[in-house]
């Protein structure tokens, strides 16, 4: 480490998974656009952090947006941004769904020259002398990197604040086309910090000896497989009496949180009872117009009784809300056991499925019986 950076801190913002212009094809359009709006804003608001917290070098490890669903508003964005942040340098390794060579913004040649983007899905570096500073990182130049690219690679001067970015598969499957990465590797290349991305969910920062690595997370939570807000890893690298430290802590940034919450119901005969039980939880958990909330009700429920179809997310003052039906329709269902009739041999038949170990199974069964009972009985299964 050289003198000109003794003493000196250093701050890093550590980000990823951002996905601007994501189609959110989970909510309803008029939601989806709403969502894609917002994750702008906290695009802009994790820009408007950097400036004002004076952040030296901003690490995008990938899926800076969606190329397949790009605007050219959001590519407007994005250069603006950059541009009004010229004391700090951003450095991006494209991910999957930005992928070098697909994307039109990495080569239009409009980038601010504060800009560093990686190019190669082999191991390139910038260095900033300044600083003493070198990332080191790869881009995805398609849809796959099958070859490890740290393998029998070492940092080139272990003086300098040595630095990982790129969206990786850490220690995953062996055959991974995600870029697959063993955590040994790590050690060996002798990096300072690993910043990765392409897993939405944000990890706690691990530290060994002599290395420290995290994932970013998403930004902004995308949907319900990405449970809370979101956010960045802010770090802070001293170099103090020939040390090196590293500290560093998670910023939430996202707008809204998904969150699949279950309710038991068994024995349940009401609506009104299902709903009341929904209300208590929100008010408990204090969800509000901040929160996409998924509410599956499970246990066993008579197969007969028809759940509620239409409840809606004002009700409840929520931004969104959606009822995932995984009930069984097994409460008082003893007497087919004996049943001689067609209806208790369609329970014998699918009871096994609807007492099995797949989930799937069992709800295909658990729709088959109630269709197949109601049938018998000249009902409409859905009320």
């Amino acid at each position: 480490m050289s003198e000109t950076v003794q003493g000196k801190r250093l701050k890093f913002l550590h980000c990823g998974d951002i996905h601007l212009d994501n189609p959110f094809a989970g909510l309803p359009a008029d939601k989806s656009e709403e969502r894609r709006r917002e994750l702008r804003a906290s695009f802009a608001k994790m820009m408007e952090y950097v400036r004002e917290r004076q952040i030296d070098y901003v690490l995008i490890c990938g899926d800076l947006f969606e190329s397949e669903f790009a605007t050219g508003t959001t590519a407007d964005i994005i250069i603006r941004e950059l541009k009004n942040t010229p004391s700090a340098k951003f450095i991006i390794a494209p991910g999957r769904a930005d992928s070098y060579s697909d994307n039109p913004l990495y080569l239009s040649g409009r980038l601010p020259s504060n800009c560093f983007v990686f190019s190669s899905d082999t191991l390139s570096r910038f260095d900033f002398e300044e600083d003493r500073v070198t990332v080191y990182g790869w881009a995805f130049v398609g849809k796959e990197i099958t070859q490890n690219p740290l393998l029998d690679k070492r940092v080139d001067d272990t003086s300098k604040i040595n630095i990982v970015c790129g969206a990786c598969d850490l220690d995953g499957e062996l055959d991974s086309t995600l870029c697959p990465i063993a955590s040994a590797d790590l050690k060996k290349f002798g990096a300072d910090y690993y910043a990765f991305g392409s897993r939405h969910g944000s990890s706690d920062f691990v530290k060994r000896t002599g290395l420290m690595y995290s994932y970013s997370g998403a930004l902004a939570s995308v949907g319900f497989d990405e449970p809370g807000l979101g956010g960045v890893k802010l770090l802070n690298i001293d170099y103090n009496e020939g040390e090196l430290s590293i500290d560093g802590k998670q910023i939430p940034f996202g707008h809204l949180q998904f969150v699949t919450e279950q309710i038991d119901i068994t024995g349940v005969n009401a609506n009104n009872e299902i709903t009341n039980r929904i209300s208590k939880l929100i008010s408990q958990k204090k969800y509000g117009i901040d929160t996409a909330l998924r509410i599956e009700l499970v246990g066993d429920i008579d197969p007969r009784f028809i759940l509620p179809r239409a409840l809606e997310c004002d009700a409840f003052g929520l931004y969104y809300f959606e009822m995932i039906d995984k009930t069984m329709p097994l409460y008082n269902t003893k007497h087919f056991e004996r049943d001689m009739s067609v209806a208790g041999e369609l329970y014998r038949k699918l009871y096994p499925k609807m007492t099995g170990d797949n989930e799937e199974d069992r709800l295909v069964a658990a729709r088959a019986f109630r269709v197949g009972l109601a049938a018998l009985e000249n009902r409409d299964i859905d009320g």
